[in-house]
């Protein structure tokens, strides 16, 4: 698997919709998550790591904003999941899953739902990867 993105900065930059290095894959969706950021995602994914997508659907509303999300995972490492989730009005949550190859236990390495919840393990990630960031 090789490095998607690189930071230049040491704060790191949003891990949404998606990243992609040898050490983490994250995919988070938002109400707000664009066709092309959708797109991206599932190219993406398909071309830089071993996780697949069995099923990738959302629904818009009339405002373009998604108002349904479903995804079903398999990381084909023992992981898998299924997300399902209605983003009600005014919703900032973000959905979605963490598969952190650097974690060998079930808690920290795999994680689905709702991505802004602290125990999903995302500030644990953006820190690891602004300390690399600075040792640069």
């Amino acid at each position: 698997m090789s490095f998607v993105f690189s930071f230049a900065q040491s704060e790191v930059k949003s891990l949404y919709p998606y990243y992609i290095s040898k050490d983490y894959v994250v995919v988070g969706v938002s109400a707000k998550t664009s066709d092309k950021e959708l797109l991206d995602i599932r190219k993406n994914i398909l071309k830089y790591s071993s996780i697949r997508f069995n099923e990738f659907d959302v629904i818009r509303g009339e405002n373009g904003d998604i108002y349904f999300l479903s995804m079903k995972i398999d990381c084909r490492d023992g992981y898998s999941a299924y997300i399902s989730h209605s983003f009600e009005k005014g919703d900032t949550t973000v959905h979605g899953f963490v598969r952190d190859y650097t974690k060998t236990h079930f808690n920290r390495a795999f994680y689905y739902g709702d991505l802004t919840d602290e125990t999903s393990g995302i500030e644990r990630i953006k820190q690891a990867l602004a300390e690399k960031e600075e040792e640069k």
